[in-house]
């Protein structure tokens, strides 16, 4: 109801400016005397709202649907069309008192000679739109049966060609879109098999370990304590992987949440490093930290951030030789702060290079199933930093070493959530 109220309102102002405008122009321009402005005013009126009640009925969704095709829509709007002007003419000149009997038929077969031609033009138009709305559809179809190559054709700078490229713009993302899905089904199936690996072997070990105890194999209590030890360590690399997987399965349905803090860099690089010295030592590697004087305070979450470091640092140690170093540097960078984690290992293949922080990937050397996990650990390091807002990327030449860099804002504070 409201729809057709302002519609109402609109005929009626529409009439009434062309009506005020034709008796000023008649007035000011052409000349015509004030005495016959009212009647002129008063025959536009009556035509107007003719014209102006049937341009609201055809107009009506219920009146076009019954029309049908659009072909159809534009001959009966310009058949009205003619008929209105045939209208406003045939008024006209019954005002003028033109001839009846030879003048004013005369003036109805040109206007039927000019209804005819706008007929014959309207369906030749049609057909150019309905033509071009086919091939619309027609794209459409091919798309919904799963062609997703199909383009349209772009010509021309019309509403139609808007569409058309719109159509493409679909359909471009719609091939992305399932161009990832196949990237991520195929991820998917790789982490499930990496991740049964990595629980099948500790379950395994577990269980015999765990057999041999219950059985009586093992009497000794040396050799029970050294059973049981193992049986532990066994069961927290489980806990790590599961804890891997949940967070891994956070960050990808970006529900991962964030609380951030303006917390000292300095100090958490400082513990990080004291906590990582002895298996360090152990490997004959030597860490060392190096931190800006400008670098304190950053915007993050101190104990996923240091599950970062902790995981940088844990595979650059995995692949660092004895006698090699491990440097730890941060630095100010603008408003962010950049930290690095240089290592002087083997170095990254050019072909793992861009894969590095997949999921569950394992190149040649960088990430051979020799160390364990499930390839999971740069993944959920590229995702904490993510969610920190930062980036995260990674140089390497084979024999060379590899070095790792990320950057945390030092400017803004405030919460984050990854969604």
């Amino acid at each position: 109801m409201k729809t057709t109220g302002r519609r109402i309102l609109l005929m009626l102002v529409t009439v009434g400016c062309a009506i005020a405008k034709s008796v000023l122009i008649g007035w000011l321009v052409l000349g015509i005397p004030a005495s016959e402005l009212g009647d002129i005013a008063q025959l536009f009126a009556v035509l107007g709202l003719i014209a102006g009640v049937l341009a609201l009925l055809v107009v009506q969704t219920r009146v076009l649907n019954r029309l049908g095709s659009l072909r159809t829509q534009i001959i009966v709007i310009v058949t009205l069309g003619g008929a209105m002007v045939a209208g406003l003419l045939q008024g006209a000149a019954q005002a003028m008192f033109i001839n009846t009997s030879h003048d004013l038929p005369l003036l109805l077969l040109m206007l039927v000679f000019m209804l005819v031609l706008a007929l014959g033009f309207s369906v030749a138009l049609g057909n150019i739109i309905v033509g071009r709305v086919g091939a619309v559809r027609a794209g459409a179809g091919r798309l919904a049966s799963g062609d997703l190559a199909v383009r349209l054709p772009i010509t021309g700078r019309d509403e139609l060609t808007a569409l058309a490229g719109d159509f493409n713009r679909m359909a471009d993302a719609l091939a992305q879109a399932a161009m990832r899905q196949r990237e991520l089904e195929h991820a998917r199936r790789e982490l499930v098999a990496a991740v049964s690996h990595d629980l099948r072997t500790p379950l395994t070990a577990v269980r015999a370990m765990v057999e041999a105890l219950a059985d009586g194999v093992v009497q000794d209590p040396p050799t029970r304590q050294r059973y049981l030890e193992a049986a532990c360590a066994q069961l927290e690399n489980l806990s790590t992987l599961v804890d891997d997987l949940f967070e891994i399965a956070q960050i990808d349905a970006g529900v991962l949440q964030i609380e951030l803090e303006r917390a000292s860099l300095h100090d958490l690089i400082s513990d990080t490093l004291s906590n990582l010295q002895p298996h360090a030592a152990k490997h004959g590697v030597r860490l060392i930290g190096e931190v800006a004087a400008n670098v304190d305070l950053v915007l993050m979450s101190p104990p996923k951030m240091q599950r970062v470091l902790y995981n940088l640092i844990g595979n650059a140690l995995r692949h660092t030789p004895a006698d090699g170093t491990i440097t730890l540097r941060a630095t100010a960078a603008g408003d962010e702060v950049q930290v690095e984690i240089d290592d002087e290992g083997e170095g990254i293949s050019a072909d793992d290079l861009p894969h590095i922080f997949e999921h569950s990937y394992r190149g040649e050397k960088s990430r051979s199933r020799d160390y364990g996990g499930a390839g999971l650990g740069l993944a959920i390091v590229r995702g904490l930093v993510e969610a920190h807002g930062g980036r995260i990327w990674v140089e390497s030449k084979p024999e060379a070493g590899t070095r790792f860099v990320f950057t945390l804002s030092s400017k803004v504070a405030g919460s984050f959530e990854n969604n």
